[in-house]
């Protein structure tokens, strides 16, 4: 593709993601729902586990691998990031859509796009973080606490690190609907949001009520898509930005689902022994 095909598909993206997005967040409800009630389902049919939480020592050693591993694996973002520059393909692209989702999305949902951005901005992220993790200490999960925290708090410590390495500048934008400080790449909102709707519903999975688990699921995966959505309408990134921080978000709450699990399945295993 040339450069100036690369402009003409982000313009085309850009002109039709306001009608897209409503379909976007309905697939993505759809998805987890679907995956949420095949997981229950197979784990009525299997042999019920015992409630063992993890505790926070074993947790913190598959936290760091995956840090130090992520960061490692940076490089290939470098190579990513190498197309993204000012007259590059990608960055054209991701120029003629920021522009036309500027020119095409009304005023009225640029005002609800603020609302779910606004969500996911550090200072409500970081009460409700701790206050979440408050929350289960008192219900009895110490562990699932300490596991919540390190997963926000080392989402956040990835995402300032990787945007140092790659320094990339936001994209021009004229709304007084929010502020924008900082590198853009990858996004910190879009990361943010994938990891603390991710692990609220690896927690209700674990430990809520079976009422809530499917709705759960279900508002997760909205506010997953429309959180980072929110940050390419109101232009405070572009999209390679925020498709950047969904993958970085997604791989550091894998990371952090499956060293609580880890730290869940030996201390069963050690209880057991001690048991038999």
């Amino acid at each position: 593709m040339t450069p100036d095909d690369w402009s003409a598909l982000g313009a085309r993206m850009g002109s039709q993601a306001w009608t897209a997005f409503p379909f976007l967040v309905l697939a993505a409800m759809l998805l987890a729902l679907l995956a949420g009630s095949l997981g229950l389902a197979w784990r009525r049919r299997t042999r019920p586990e015992p409630d063992t939480p993890p505790q926070l020592g074993r947790i913190v050693p598959g936290l760091v691998a995956g840090f130090v591993l992520i960061i490692g694996l940076a490089s290939l973002f470098t190579l990513f990031a190498r197309h993204l520059g000012d007259g590059r393909p990608m960055g054209r692209m991701d120029d003629a859509l920021s522009v036309a989702v500027g020119n095409h999305t009304p005023d009225w949902a640029r005002q609800a796009f603020s609302l779910f951005t606004h969500i996911g901005d550090p200072l409500p992220v970081t009460v409700f973080v701790l206050l979440f993790a408050l929350f289960l200490r008192l219900r009895g999960h110490p562990g699932f606490a300490w596991g919540w925290l390190l997963a926000n708090a080392g989402n956040a410590v990835l995402n300032y690190s990787l945007k140092q390495v790659f320094e990339r500048v936001r994209p021009v934008h004229d709304t007084l609907l929010v502020n924008a400080p900082g590198f853009s790449f990858p996004s910190g909102h879009s990361s943010a949001a994938i990891v603390l709707w991710g692990m609220l519903a690896y927690l209700c999975l674990r430990i809520g009520p079976k009422g809530l688990r499917l709705p759960m699921l279900a508002l997760a995966a909205a506010m997953a898509v429309a959180i980072p959505a929110s940050r390419v309408f109101l232009q405070a990134h572009f999209l390679t930005d925020v498709v950047a921080g969904l993958c970085s978000g997604a791989a550091w709450l894998a990371i952090s689902i499956v060293s609580a699990e880890s730290a869940r399945h030996r201390r069963r295993a050690r209880l057991h022994m001690r048991t038999a």
